[in-house]
C-alpha cells in the first residue's frame, strides 16, 4: 500500500479540488459560448434599454400565478423605482467595498451599490461576502446575518445625500447610525434643498433617505431560517465547513431568499447563475486566498 505524507496528501487534495472546480468552470464556459448569441438578444444593459421595446434581464424570473416566467420589462418598467439592482446586474444589491472593487464590477451608483458587467459577478460577490461574514466576522446564524446585512438602523430603498455646506445642520430628530466607520443620519422624509444627492463617501456625515421605512431585521432573519430549514434564527446554518468548503444546496436556498428580499418576493434568480457564481468564488478562494473581494 502506497502511503503519502501529510504534506503531500494535502497538496494532492488541493490539486484535485482545483481540477474539479476548473472542470466545472470549463463546462460552464462552453455552455456560455454556445448560447452567447441568444443571451445578446435576451439581455440588455440599462444603457441600451431605451432603444429596445422590451428587455429581458439575464438570469431572472418573475412569478406569474402558480408558475414562473422569464422576466421581461419595458424600458420604463426597468427604470421604475425599486429596480435599481436589476438595472445594475446586482441581484443582491451588494455595496462597493471601501478598499477595492469586486471582481467584475464596472461602476457604482450614488448610494455605493455596485454595478456589474454581468449578473454572475454579483453572485460571485455575494458568495465572497458570505465567506467574509463567516470567517472574518464569525456570523453563523440568520439572526447575525440579518443584523449585519440588513440592520434595523438601515432603511429600505436607500437614497444617500450630503449637506450642501459644512454649516448645514442635520435635524436632531433624524436617527444616527454608523457605516464604514463614519456617522450617518437616517430620515423617512425627503431631505430639503440644503442636501444634495451624493455617495456616502462624499461627505463626513452622509444622510440616508428611507422612502420605504426601516428594515425589520428579525422578520428577515426568520424568513432566512425557514428558507434554509433552520429550526430557529439562532441555529448555526452550516453554510461553510471549517475548511472553507461551501454547502451548495443550503447556499442556493439562502442566496435565493436574500435575492428575493432585495428585489421583491415575485422575483427569482436562475439557480444556474447562482451556481456559476459560487463555483467562480470557490475557485478564486482556492487559488488566491489573499483576495477579499
Amino acid at each position: 500500500m502506497i502511503s503519502f505524507g501529510r504534506s503531500a496528501g494535502a497538496v494532492l487534495c488541493r490539486t484535485l479540488a482545483v481540477g474539479v472546480l476548473l472542470g466545472f468552470a470549463a463546462c460552464s464556459q462552453q455552455s456560455d459560448e454556445a448560447d452567447s448569441k441568444i443571451r445578446v438578444t435576451e439581455f440588455a444593459m440599462a444603457q441600451r434599454a431605451a432603444s429596445l421595446e422590451k428587455v429581458r434581464p439575464y438570469g431572472l424570473y418573475r412569478q406569474a400565478g402558480p408558475s414562473w416566467e422569464k422576466l421581461e420589462m419595458t424600458p420604463e418598467e426597468l427604470a421604475a423605482p425599486g429596480r435599481r439592482c436589476i438595472r445594475q446586474n446586482n441581484y443582491w444589491c451588494v455595496k462597493t467595498p471601501p478598499s477595492e472593487r469586486w471582481r467584475g464590477q464596472v461602476g457604482e451608483d450614488n448610494s455605493g451599490h455596485a454595478i456589474f458587467a454581468d449578473p454572475v459577478y454579483s453572485a460571485r460577490a455575494f458568495a465572497r461576502l458570505m465567506r467574509n461574514y463567516r470567517f472574518m466576522h464569525e456570523i453563523i446564524t440568520t439572526r447575525q446575518l440579518a443584523m449585519r446585512y440588513a440592520p434595523p438602523s438601515d432603511c429600505i430603498g436607500t437614497l444617500s445625500y450630503c449637506p450642501v455646506t459644512p454649516a448645514t445642520t442635520i435635524p436632531e430628530g433624524w436617527t444616527r447610525g454608523s457605516m464604514d466607520g463614519k456617522t450617518v443620519a437616517y430620515t423617512e422624509s425627503k431631505p430639503s434643498s440644503a442636501f444634495y444627492r451624493a455617495q456616502t463617501s462624499a461627505c463626513a456625515t452622509p444622510v440616508l433617505y428611507c422612502p420605504s421605512g426601516f428594515n425589520d431585521s428579525l422578520t428577515y432573519a426568520s424568513a432566512l431560517a425557514k428558507a434554509v430549514g433552520a429550526y430557529s434564527i439562532d441555529q448555526d446554518i452550516g453554510l461553510f465547513d471549517q475548511s472553507g468548503l461551501l454547502h451548495y444546496t443550503r447556499a442556493q436556498q439562502l442566496y435565493q431568499a436574500m435575492a428575493r428580499y432585495e428585489m421583491g418576493a415575485d422575483y427569482a434568480v436562475d439557480p444556474t447563475l447562482i451556481r456559476r457564481g459560487m463555483v467562480m468564488e470557490a475557485q478564486d478562494y482556492l487559488t488566491d486566498k489573499g483576495r477579499l473581494h
